[in-house]
């Protein structure tokens, strides 16, 4: 059990003016234990941009670059072998799709009355439950919209892209957020990455929620800071721009090293904007204040004496701008790390820079000695005289007595060759190498032997693709409860069905309860969203992890469907289902048109049921044979049109006959 630290930073007796001073103190202890691991978060930064021999120096105290003294004859090359191993790492945790599923609520069903019905087959009496049934329908039908909202959500958030880059930076400094903020004027959700050095909080800690407080720390631009109506006006005034890029000195060496950024006007001002969350037990003291605001109500809802409530402090240079309590769950954040544990820990690509510096370094001795060969060594007897000169059919030596020699320089031995193939051999067992790398076994063809190749690797980001997944739920959970929460009037949401659009409105279950009891409900048919829904997430990785091996598993699949078919094991809406994932896995295109071509073929009372099933078969064995969706041409689609009225031509002769 995680240890309760709140009691020891307790901050429920401090007063809104002190919290300026409060915020920063507690950026300064959070500082002084992550020192260590900041300075290495700086080399692994610059490690990934190819700067393999910058680092920062403890004893001087300032960047040392020795790539600075290398020349033409004396090479300091840098392989980015490093940065593509954790590229590839970040290709393969997100290539996955990882869609949140969301459970319906409970539905009792001692709370519907049974209905007695007297069974015609047997003459006893059974009892049915009606309005059970119906609920608990709706409930699976409210439930599955709610996880159709939240995978548009994800879409609209852009977190594919987003979450990428969560785990490009844990790869780089062990651990990277996604901070989660409600927007209560427009009802939106806003998400943006932060990086470990903008995060401040106790390392040492296994969970975020485990810390006492929370602050974020970033710069932005003054203009906007006092722009913004929730703080204090009074307190704006006395604000200046302190133009830091960052709130950690070490990341401001890093951004100014990188980017060189200079403010020469007042219209591009920043100062550092520290957004802090503090955990307190309710107690007499926090009540009373809590209940003075407008909110008050809300937060204190259901909460009795020592549990946790949550204070949220905006300061700017050391002056407070806002301080008053929110109604959350949790901290607005949600980390992503490649393994449990610490908050702080050592980082992938850490793993990867001994045995990359070594390898920097034998291939620039290689190098090295390349050039050497082609600049030649000559020998010469002392007090000789001679001259080298270029013309366009060689090379020209003039000399008086005794001719000079061009020394036989020996081959570099095989030992160094095989040193490099250990380097990379030590590099891609901390990684991801044959198949994400391109390095294909030679005579490796089949879509077979492939998936077993990437299979394998999956087989090596177990633990990494469980975090991702766990991160993937924290963010559906805070979803649902800022939807919850902040939602107050009806908002359409939508989701893909066949083609075709389906749409329903939402609001948030908070804000329908409210309206409800003031006598204002929500009109319509409406989906509430709330945070009480339990969330898991599924991956689904497809068919298979390759375009050749999902074409071989969807044909496969429909030999088998086929077969079952034949039998009537299957009904035929399986077989239209599997021919249209099928033609989607060929990347056919026009998928919808077909399908809705032989709905409406059937509709027009021109086959029966069974001609309509044979044709299907039909249609499926046709694809296959045929090979189709390679292409996406119209020659494609009109062999396919051609083929599917020659097989409904053929039954209707062979019904009439």
């Amino acid at each position: 059990m995680a240890k309760n630290l709140t009691k020891y930073y307790d901050t429920s007796s401090s007063k809104t003016p002190e919290m300026g001073q409060l915020i920063d103190n507690m950026m300064t202890t959070d500082k002084s234990s992550r020192r260590n691991f900041e300075r290495r978060w700086y080399d692994n930064n610059y490690f990934d941009d190819g700067h393999h021999f910058r680092y920062l120096s403890r004893l001087q105290n300032k960047i040392v670059d020795l790539s600075e003294k290398a020349s033409l004859y004396s090479p300091m090359r840098a392989i980015p072998k490093a940065s593509r191993q954790i590229r590839g790492v970040a290709n393969l945790i997100t290539s996955q799709d990882y869609m949140p599923v969301v459970y319906p609520e409970k539905v009792e069903k001692a709370n519907f009355p049974g209905t007695p019905q007297i069974d015609p087959a047997t003459g006893q009496q059974t009892m049915i439950y009606p309005e059970y049934d119906a609920a608990l329908k709706e409930s699976r039908t409210l439930a599955k919209r709610v996880g159709h909202w939240l995978a548009e959500e994800i879409k609209k958030q852009d977190l594919i892209s987003k979450m990428a880059l969560m785990t490009i930076l844990a790869a780089k400094n062990y651990v990277s957020y996604l901070q989660i903020t409600p927007d209560a004027e427009k009802e939106e959700i806003r998400t943006i990455v932060r990086d470990a050095f903008d995060v401040y909080l106790m390392g040492e800690v296994n969970e975020i929620e485990d810390s006492p407080h929370v602050i974020i720390a970033h710069p932005k631009v003054i203009s906007e800071i006092k722009a913004n109506e929730m703080f204090d006006k009074d307190q704006l005034e006395k604000i200046n721009p302190d133009n830091r890029q960052a709130s950690s000195e070490i990341k401001e060496a890093y951004m100014r090293g990188r980017y060189g950024r200079e403010f020469n006007d007042d219209s591009s001002a920043t100062l550092i904007l520290k957004e802090a969350y503090l955990k307190e037990h309710l107690n007499p003291d926090n009540q009373k204040v809590i209940s003075k605001q407008p909110d008050g109500g809300d937060i204190l809802q259901g909460k009795k004496m020592g549990d946790m409530v949550y204070r949220q402090v905006f300061v700017a240079g050391n002056i407070w701008l806002s301080d008053k309590y929110v109604d959350l769950k949790g901290y607005p954040l949600v980390d992503f790390r490649f393994e449990p544990g610490p908050m702080y820990g050592v980082s992938l690509i850490e793993r990867f820079i001994p045995t990359n510096k070594s390898l920097d370094m034998i291939v620039s001795r290689v190098e090295r000695y390349a050039h050497t060969m082609t600049v030649g060594v000559w020998t010469k007897r002392q007090g000789e005289q001679f001259n080298l000169s270029n013309a366009a059919g060689g090379q020209i030596v003039e000399y008086k007595s005794v001719a000079p020699q061009q020394a036989q320089l020996a081959p570099l031995p095989a030992h160094v060759f095989n040193f490099i193939g250990l380097l990379n051999s030590f590099i891609e067992e901390q990684g991801v190498s044959t198949s994400t790398l391109g390095k294909i076994p030679t005579g490796v063809k089949a879509a077979r032997a492939i998936e077993s190749l990437k299979e394998s690797e999956f087989a090596n980001l177990v633990i990494p693709q469980r975090q991702f997944k766990k991160t993937t739920k924290k963010i559906a959970e805070k979803f649902l409860d800022y939807g919850d929460k902040y939602f107050v009037t009806t908002q359409t949401a939508y989701y893909m069905e066949k083609g075709e659009p389906t749409y329903f409105d939402i609001v948030g279950k908070t804000a329908m309860d409210k309206r409800a009891q003031l006598g204002v409900p929500v009109e319509g048919e409406v989906t509430p969203i709330s945070g009480e829904y339990r969330v898991d997430i599924e991956v689904q990785a497809g068919l298979a992890y390759t375009k050749e091996g999902q074409k071989a598993a969807a044909r496969e699949l429909g030999d088998y469907i086929v077969q079952l078919a034949e039998l009537g094991l299957v009904p035929p809406g399986v077989v239209s289902k599997v021919l249209e994932s099928m033609l989607e896995s060929y990347q056919f295109g026009p998928t919808a048109g077909v399908m809705e071509d032989m709905e409406e073929y059937q509709k027009q009372g021109q086959m029966t049921d069974p001609q309509m099933d044979k044709m299907k078969l039909a249609m499926a064995e046709v694809v296959r044979d045929a090979g189709l969706g390679e292409k996406d041409d119209e020659e494609d689609i009109r062999k396919t049109k051609v083929a599917v009225a020659e097989v409904a031509q053929d039954l209707q002769k062979g019904e009439q006959k």
